[in-house]
């Protein structure tokens, strides 16, 4: 959606400026964006409409269009929190953070088996990391590439702020698989593929690829799965949800288990369609609908 200059600009003026003013500034900057970006728009409403679609619900043509507004001022506070809160303190998550399903992490990791944390673009995903790193779980998560160093660079110094330990895609595998083998935490993003190991499934009803990293890890490693999400409130306070774990013991393939995590992204992403940002239309691919083999 944006130049590096634009995040630039943003990451100074959300540290400058009260949280209220910059959430303001956040979304009339995101209406702009909305008006002049036709491409994006329709993407997300083209987005919006397959999730519905599947839910069995015909959106108007002004609910698309007002769902979609909504989801580029939502990203707009998604930015300004990204720049302007660095590591978070337990006193802050406490004030800020409602938690659910905490005993389900808290299980997880006792199990000194590792954890494989998948979720979304969606909510915070970013600050996500932050709120489990103040809550004692150091997360190790693969870091997207960029088109631009410069903003490859500016994006990891923020995420390092949080205390997340960033993996570089052409290593993540290996570094993953250890890390997990050590008892750590590692996260994953599951709506989209950076690596070209993707699985040809069905998302919302409809054919497309998602990354099998998650799944492909826990039945290696020996890991159980834990779908996390960091959704925003309307009071503009967060909601960590956790999902019940999904554990390659219990799975009789690990094609079952991709399922299984799909299955979770469908239900969070239901539940919060506006807060999914992906500003292209996620069901048109120019590669082609086959599963990808590792070697």
């Amino acid at each position: 959606m944006a130049s590096y200059l634009a995040y630039r600009v943003a990451s100074i003026l959300a540290r400058a400026m009260p949280r209220g003013c910059a959430y303001w500034l956040g979304v009339r900057i995101s209406d702009l964006y909305y008006a002049l970006d036709a491409p994006a728009r329709r993407a997300v409403e083209s987005n919006l409409q397959r999730v519905f679609s599947y839910r069995g619900v015909v959106l108007s043509r002004d609910a698309k269009r007002g769902l979609a507004r909504q989801t580029f001022r939502y990203f707009g506070k998604y930015i300004v929190d990204f720049f302007r809160d660095g590591g978070l303190g337990i006193e802050e998550v406490e004030r800020r953070v409602s938690i659910e399903g905490r005993e389900r992490l808290e299980s997880a990791y006792a199990s000194k088996r590792g954890v494989v944390l998948v979720t979304a673009h969606l909510g915070n995903w970013e600050l996500g990391g932050a709120v489990l790193s103040a809550l004692g779980y150091p997360i190790h998560a693969v870091e997207a590439p960029q088109r631009m160093p410069r903003l490859e660079k500016l994006l990891r110094r923020q995420r390092e702020r949080r205390g997340v330990h960033i993996v570089h895609v052409g290593k993540s595998a290996r570094v993953l698989l250890k890390r997990l083998r050590e008892g750590h935490c590692v996260a994953l993003l599951a709506d989209r593929d950076f690596s070209g190991e993707h699985e040809e499934t069905l998302f919302f009803g409809m054919a497309t690829h998602l990354p099998r990293g998650a799944a492909w890890l826990a039945h290696r490693a020996d890991s159980p799965i834990l779908p996390v999400f960091l959704i925003r409130m309307v009071d503009d306070t967060y909601l960590l949800r956790i999902k019940p774990a999904i554990d390659p013991r219990e799975s009789p393939s690990e094609r079952a288990t991709h399922e299984r995590i799909r299955d979770a992204l469908e239900e969070e992403i239901s539940e919060n369609p506006h807060q999914w940002f992906v500003f292209r239309e996620f069901w048109k691919t120019d590669v082609p609908l086959a599963p990808s083999r590792r070697p």
